[in-house]
Order: C-alpha cells, then sequence, then structure tokens
C-alpha cells in the first residue's frame, strides 16, 4: 500500500484524493486479508475460515512474521496428524470446514 500512496502523494495535491487512495487501498487489503484469503484457503485446505485465523493469530503472537507465514500449513498438518488417531479425530473434525475429513 505504501507505493501507491507514495504515487499519489507525488502526482495530486488535493489531500482528498490521497486519503481516498489510502482509504480504498485500506479497505481492499482489510477485506481480502480477513474475508477473501481465508474463505479460499480454508476450501483447498479444509480447514475451518475461524481456525486460519485464529491459527493466524496464535503463529504470529509466538514467532511473529515467520509464523504468519507458516500458520496455514502448521494447521494443515495438524489436522492431518489429528484425523489418524480416534482419540483426536473430534479436534479434527472442528478444523475441518465440513465436519468431514
Amino acid at each position: 500500500m505504501l507505493f501507491p500512496v507514495i504515487m499519489a502523494l507525488i502526482q495530486f495535491e488535493n489531500p482528498n484524493v490521497i486519503l481516498s487512495v489510502l482509504l480504498g487501498l485500506v479497505l481492499a487489503q482489510f477485506l481480502i486479508g480477513n474475508f477473501l484469503d481465508p474463505y479460499v484457503m480454508g476450501n483447498s485446505l479444509n480447514l475451518s475460515p475461524f481456525a486460519i485465523l485464529v491459527s493466524l493469530a496464535i503463529w504470529s503472537e509466538l514467532w511473529g512474521i515467520a509464523g504468519a507465514f507458516l500458520a496455514v500449513p502448521i494447521t494443515a498438518v495438524v489436522a492431518i496428524i489429528f484425523s489418524e488417531f480416534l482419540s483426536t479425530r473430534p479436534i479434527a473434525v472442528l478444523l475441518s470446514r465440513n465436519g468431514r475429513l
């Protein structure tokens, strides 16, 4: 988002245009990051969008940026491992999007 806002600062003198560019980009980033990405990843990996967002929050808190990048693969691996054992299968069902493993 930084480069388009800098270009808007260079190109336009009107602060309303610069603010509208900034707000439009923030809104697009928010919608894509919080709704579209978890939905698409949840469909392809059979993970709940809620589980993806929670794992993203937990792993990024523990490991920072590296945890944010690794949150979804780690959660997918954990769900696969949990689905193999009878005692942890209910947790894998909770992590899954549709309840089927």
